[in-house]
């Protein structure tokens, strides 16, 4: 998972991506989480809006059914994330 300097919405999703026992999950690894520049640089930061970048293996995201799969399985724990920040 890869975040910039503002950590409102990382944090939490950290946590919650932790709490996950199957999952290893790295935190602004093996880059930071900021490019100026970028699409999160453009529409999130410049806006001050909560943001945070997950990257999935490809070999995970192949095929149509795992994608249906990881959205799934991602879709609670970043409602989760966004209701732990209070936003």
């Amino acid at each position: 998972m890869l975040y910039a300097a503002d950590t409102r919405f990382a944090k939490p999703l950290l946590a919650r991506l932790r709490a996950e026992p199957d999952l290893c999950i790295g935190e602004n690894e093996p880059y930071g989480g900021h490019l100026p520049g970028d699409a999160i640089a453009r529409h999130a930061i410049a806006w001050q809006r909560l943001n945070a970048l997950i990257e999935v293996r490809n070999d995970l995201i192949a095929t149509p059914d795992q994608q249906v799969h990881w959205a799934a399985r991602l879709a609670p724990i970043l409602q989760q994330a966004l209701a732990d920040t209070g936003q």
